[in-house]
């Protein structure tokens, strides 16, 4: 499927394949679109649905999005999860560098969810968890690398890979979006660097704290703006000839 971006830039370029998908396939290029946005507006609201769904049944705020596997929201939060990492599988880019990335993101989506994090309280680091049933204390180390590669690649993706274009033409419209996904990927590198270092110098105050889901959330939310402006939002699109 190709992106609206660039079929709008096949269409500049005279492409008359570029012109024939905007004239006959409008409702499949809608429909991708809106798929797209759903996938970014459930990353989002990811932390805010666990947060709120675990408020009216009662259960404690957590301390990262990753703990809520443990409550009642388990089944959301690997729903959620693993429709963003089916959708970056599948996901088609500008060449095989984008590819291989997104379909690495969505790896390591899936293995945050099939390798859970530990719960040390009331469960012991020996107990088994996760659909492969791995002692926690093990699935633990496999969750947080999953998860520091996904974000990490959530960044070099809004960076280097959304700003990619088949033209140095760029016109008001393009530079605004690339503004926008600099400006995401900082948000989110800057984010996983503090995490790591608090994670580092204060190891204590990382677990009992909630800064984790705080960050968690500050760079889902960047990244979902990114995704959002990439996948079609009127107001960014460049303008149709």
């Amino acid at each position: 499927m190709l992106l609206a971006e660039e079929m709008q830039m096949m269409v500049r370029q005279g492409n008359r394949l570029g012109q024939w998908i905007l004239q006959h396939n409008r409702p499949d290029v809608e429909s991708y679109r809106k798929l797209k946005r759903a996938i970014g507006i459930l990353g989002m609201g990811l932390p805010a649905i666990c947060l709120i769904g675990g408020y009216f049944s009662e259960q404690a705020v957590q301390n990262s999005v990753s703990l809520y596997y443990y409550t009642n929201m388990r089944d959301v939060l690997v729903a959620i999860l693993g429709c963003a990492a089916i959708f970056f599988m599948t996901y088609s880019g500008y060449g095989i560098i984008d590819n291989i990335v997104t379909w690495v993101i969505g790896v390591a989506g899936a293995g945050i969810v099939i390798f859970p994090c530990a719960t040390y309280h009331p469960r012991k680091p020996d107990d088994l968890v996760g659909v492969l049933q791995l002692a926690q204390s093990t699935s633990d180390k496999i969750h947080l690398s999953f998860a520091s590669a996904f974000f990490f690649l959530l960044a070099v993706n809004s960076i280097f890979l959304f700003t990619l274009s088949t033209t140095d033409d760029l016109g008001p419209k393009k530079r605004l979006r690339n503004a926008i996904y600099k400006a995401s990927g900082g948000v989110i590198l800057v984010s996983l660097v503090t995490l790591g270092i608090v994670c580092f110098w204060a190891n204590h105050f990382f677990n009992s704290s909630y800064i984790q889901i705080v960050f968690e959330f500050i760079m889902l939310f960047a990244f979902g703006i990114a995704w959002l402006v990439k996948s079609g939002v009127p107001y960014f699109r460049d303008e149709e000839p």
